[in-house]
């Protein structure tokens, strides 16, 4: 869909939502949104759990999320996808590679895209996630098409790369809220998968190739 017909299915401006973790930089998207034409910004949260409350509490059109750690990014982005389907997640990363690309789309983005785009790209991104497009780092998605197909299923890859900052597997089903035989069959698996011989070498060998 070109921008031009996007501009047309867009009636009125668009309503945003930030999700920033960083305060100067959390201050600078409010400061930007505030002074973009066509943008009306709704709030600012810094954490998951308050961009989660703001959001289903003032329902914006698009959440911009840009929180330090992957998995609070990525949760929020399922998170939200499961209580507010309306809207839509749009995660900004400063130097985003295949395997979180993949996470993303995964998870129920609707768009991932660099912090390097300028604030007319921005809002052009937006523009196209609400006129019901999914629109992803063109680079990035290049990568992804180019490189090996992930054979691991979302929950695998999950527990892999948990078991990188983990010492037991009790630790592990801590941190992912599953049973140790659960995680177990899991990381069986995905050693099979990567023809590692430990958990270890598995998740060494996924993110070697991009899949975590």
């Amino acid at each position: 869909m070109e921008s031009s017909e996007v501009l047309r299915t867009v009636q009125q401006e668009i309503t945003v939502l930030v999700a920033e973790s960083d305060d100067l930089d959390r201050r600078a998207f409010v400061h930007l949104l505030q002074h973009t034409a066509g943008l009306r910004l709704l709030g600012a949260a810094n954490t998951r759990k308050d961009a989660v409350s703001q959001t289903v509490r003032l329902d914006p059109d698009v959440v911009l999320v840009d929180l330090e750690r992957s998995e609070d990014a990525l949760g929020t982005v399922a998170e939200l996808r499961r209580r507010c389907p309306r809207v839509h997640s749009v995660i900004l990363t400063t130097a985003g590679d295949v395997a979180q690309l993949r996470r993303a789309v995964a998870a129920g983005t609707s768009g991932f895209v660099t912090k390097s785009v300028s604030v007319a790209e921005l809002r052009e991104v937006m523009l196209r996630v609400v006129g019901g497009e999914r629109v992803l780092d063109p680079e990035l998605s290049v990568q992804a098409l180019l490189s090996e197909r992930c054979p691991l299923t979302l929950r695998e890859g999950d527990i892999l790369r948990v078991s990188r900052e983990c010492t037991t597997v009790a630790d592990i089903a801590a941190t992912v809220s599953l049973s140790p035989g659960t995680v177990r069959n899991y990381l069986s698996r995905a050693i099979g998968k990567t023809g590692a011989r430990n958990r270890h070498e598995a998740a060494e060998e996924a993110e070697r190739r991009g899949w975590i």
